[in-house]
């Protein structure tokens, strides 16, 4: 349960990061753009800027539930293997 606060907790600060260097316009002078160009191009390139984050977005969380997948997998075996008579000692 920790692993997913600290997910969220980090996946928060990202979006909070981004969102104030966009909302200071930051973004344009580090891409070497005018606030007027920034502005008229932005719409053409948030589509692809929401991809880029939501593959990487993607990517992490299919790591992180192949490695829950990958540690529960032994409990849920030793658990059908008992059976549900048996007492493990």
């Amino acid at each position: 349960m920790i692993m997913w606060i600290r997910v969220a907790g980090a996946l928060a600060l990202t979006w909070a990061a981004l969102g104030c260097l966009d909302y200071f316009g930051v973004t344009a002078l580090l891409g070497s753009r005018s606030g007027d160009d920034a502005v008229h191009h932005q719409a053409q390139q948030t589509w692809t800027r929401d991809m880029f984050w939501f593959g990487i977005f993607a990517i992490v969380m299919a790591t992180a539930l192949l490695a829950a997948a990958r540690r529960g997998a032994s409990h849920l075996r030793r658990a059908f293997a008992d059976g549900p008579g048996r007492k493990v000692a």
